[in-house]
């Protein structure tokens, strides 16, 4: 099963408000699994919305409820409010039927009827432990029956909840067994309103039916949802294991860029040491001068470290290249022009080249996942593309593009959201924000980064 992209899945909530757009049952689907929780953008996923509601549980069947919760409560296997309200009801509704059984019998009171009326009574009490001896319950309180008419109630519920926690076959043969023992009541109590057995049999045979017909329903629309549950909980557990993969490869793609980076002001700064400790005649100007070249060195090594430190990422497709800056994104508007996506481009810094390489780096690598989104899921519609900021004040990334239903759902590659975990490890790292969704019907994905003052290039 497939999860959409979160700008499909903006689409699909939009498009759902459109009366003229109908979405597809797998669209349908996965926006149902987007508003579990389970969302493709690298945000934590939270728990089923059952599990949050306390009061909701607790009128839950304790049964269902214990196989549904990932960490089951430690007092799970004691009954739910639920259970409480529905054995109290069954035991009600049992002496009711039992008491409507033998109504017609209380004027010919007798030792007969006041057996029949004690067994009734501890049958109608043994409806509280049908849940755990299901089978014992129902076999016992059917042979009963066929001498206790009082007990005909407590037999009749006592199949319909075994059908709900047995498979059919044993309802069944408990079911067939129960008509026979209709039967045998019929013949035992000479003073019954009809004489007509076959009307007894027909009687019998659809209570029967309805018990086990009922119990039957109940127990697949049980078995149902907790089939839904734990497919979802396999597809939640998928993607955090994509959500993993994709911040993995992301801090694999960082050791190299740290590399890239580094390897060439490490080397300056052995070189600077290195003249330090052999020029013996050096003055004390060429060793202030090289005094601060070590000095600005370690301080820039100690920025970029600070974006990439600890990271690991995967070597890209050129290794031979470092990763581009925002000096390249012209290109990248082409590119995504020549896709077929219109690219309304604003850039309000002079100079990109005095945007810092670390932030620079990751600025590019927004764009590029920006507009990478577009042209998979909004087909040929115009991007609009912000970068504005200036040192002390921070760089802004603002890619705005209007939501097409259309093209989003024709789209063949469904999205992993894997391109903005990264962007996701990469601006946190950075120190900066990064945010997405769906404003003014526009998928809407904002960066901001630190530009500090005095930052060296």
């Amino acid at each position: 099963m497939s999860v959409l992209s979160p700008f499909q899945t903006a689409v699909v909530a939009e498009s759902n408000r459109t009366p003229e757009f109908t979405l597809s049952p797998d669209a349908r689907l996965a926006q149902i699994m987007d508003h579990r929780g389970m969302s493709s953008a690298g945000v934590p996923i939270p728990t089923s919305g059952w599990e949050t509601l306390p009061a909701r549980r607790a009128w839950m069947p304790g049964a269902v409820r214990e196989t549904l919760e990932a960490d089951p409560h430690p007092l799970t296997g004691k009954r739910t409010t639920r259970d409480v309200a529905i054995d109290v009801l069954m035991v009600v509704l049992a002496l009711a039927i039992g008491v409507v059984g033998v109504w017609g019998r209380f004027g010919n009171w007798g030792p007969l009827l006041a057996t029949d009326i004690a067994i009734g009574l501890v049958g109608c009490g043994a409806l509280i432990w049908r849940r755990r001896w299901p089978l014992a319950i129902a076999l016992i309180l059917t042979l009963v029956s066929g001498v206790a008419s009082f007990v005909g109630g407590a037999s009749f519920l006592a199949l319909f909840s075994l059908a709900v926690h047995k498979p059919l076959r044993y309802s069944v043969s408990i079911g067939a067994l129960g008509i026979c023992a209709a039967m045998s009541n019929f013949f035992f109590y000479p003073d019954a309103q009809t004489d007509v057995w076959y009307a007894v049999l027909l009687y019998s045979i659809l209570i029967t039916a309805v018990a086990v017909g009922w119990g039957t329903m109940v127990r697949n629309r049980r078995q149902l949802l907790i089939s839904l549950a734990e497919l979802a909980r396999n597809v939640e557990s998928e993607q955090r294991e994509r959500i993993a993969a994709a911040r993995a490869t992301e801090r694999e793609r960082l050791a190299r860029e740290m590399h890239d980076v580094l390897a060439h002001r490490m080397s300056l700064l052995s070189v600077h040491a290195g003249a330090l400790e052999f020029r013996e005649d050096a003055s004390s100007d060429e060793v202030r001068r090289a005094a601060g070249v070590i000095r600005a060195g370690v301080h820039q090594m100690l920025v970029d470290l600070r974006d990439v430190i600890g990271m690991l990422r995967e070597e890209t497709d050129d290794l031979a290249s470092p990763m581009r800056t925002l000096a390249f994104v012209d290109e990248l508007f082409a590119e995504t022009e020549l896709a077929g996506s219109p690219v309304r481009a604003t850039i309000e810094i002079d100079d990109l080249d005095e945007v810092p390489g670390v932030i620079s780096r990751a600025a590019y690598r927004i764009v590029q996942e920006g507009l990478t989104n577009a042209r998979k899921h909004a087909g040929e519609v115009t991007v609009t593309v912000i970068i504005s900021g200036a040192p002390g004040q921070g760089l802004t990334i603002c890619i705005r593009q209007p939501l097409n239903p259309v093209a989003a759902m024709q789209n063949p590659i469904p999205g992993t959201g894997s391109g903005l975990v990264g962007l996701q490890e990469r601006v946190t790292l950075a120190g900066g924000e990064l945010e997405h969704g769906v404003k003014e019907r526009n998928f809407v994905l904002t960066a901001r980064l630190p530009w500090e003052t005095e930052c060296p290039r």
